[in-house]
């Protein structure tokens, strides 16, 4: 790409730098990464007999009774890049607490690698033995957890300003549903509101009754993600 030096600085042109741009776009245009939808797979057991333990379904609890048993299977992402979520409720099994604490980690690189075999669309090849090396997933099986901040919003006396955070600043979960954005776009819902109020806000009891309206809206979002959000993902 062609440059020019001026006053000890390196620049280029304008219009070279779009002819460039141009020509990138034009070498992506055929190479478009397109999301494709998502597979969903419930019920799923795995044979791990091989490695001492009984394939036998267990039971649900009564505790579970709102959730299918067994795995829960989402496969997503484009077709150049795919990713898959791997889910159960929490019970105490004799193969889930293997899966947790196994050192063993080509056991959850087979189980990832069976179940996208088994479940994925037609047109797409399947993982070999050869291919198997670039797939990386979890070394074992691990509780999913969301944590999020108690104070998303504060008032700074001093310079008189209002600061707040989103997104993964304010809350953030261990574990990829395929739907983390929505997530965090929830958190933005109130941000509009949040905005107005302490710009038109006449004393700082105005500021800090907006401030508590941001802070509870933030962890609304957290405790809604708590009851359904993993449901709706990953259970349904």
């Amino acid at each position: 790409m062609e440059g020019c030096w001026h006053n000890e600085h390196f620049f280029t042109r304008i219009g070279v730098f779009q002819e460039y741009l141009l020509s990138v776009l034009e070498q992506k245009k055929h190479k478009v990464d397109v999301p494709t939808p998502e597979i969903r797979a419930h019920s799923l057991y795995f044979d791990l007999s091989a490695y001492g333990i009984d394939a036998v379904k267990e039971p649900r609890s009564s505790s579970q009774t709102s959730f299918k048993p067994g795995f829960h299977l989402k496969i997503y992402g484009t077709f150049r890049h795919r990713y898959m979520a791997l889910a159960c409720t929490s019970v105490d099994s004799k193969m889930l607490r293997f899966l947790r604490h196994t050192a063993n980690s080509s056991i959850m690189k087979n189980i990832f690698h069976q179940s996208f075999n088994a479940y994925k669309t037609d047109i797409e090849p399947r993982v070999s033995e050869l291919t198997l090396h670039s797939m990386q997933c979890s070394r074992r099986l691990f509780e999913i957890m969301l944590s999020h901040r108690r104070i998303s919003a504060a008032y700074i006396e001093g310079d008189n300003v209002a600061v707040t955070v989103e997104g993964e600043a304010a809350r953030m979960l261990n574990f990829d549903t395929g739907c983390g954005v929505n997530l965090g776009m929830r958190g933005l819902e109130s941000l509009g509101q949040f905005i107005y109020k302490t710009a038109t806000a006449q004393d700082q009891n105005d500021v800090f009754e907006a401030l508590s309206a941001k802070i509870q809206h933030s962890r609304q979002v957290a405790e809604t993600f708590r009851q359904t959000g993993l449901a709706a993902s990953m259970f349904e």
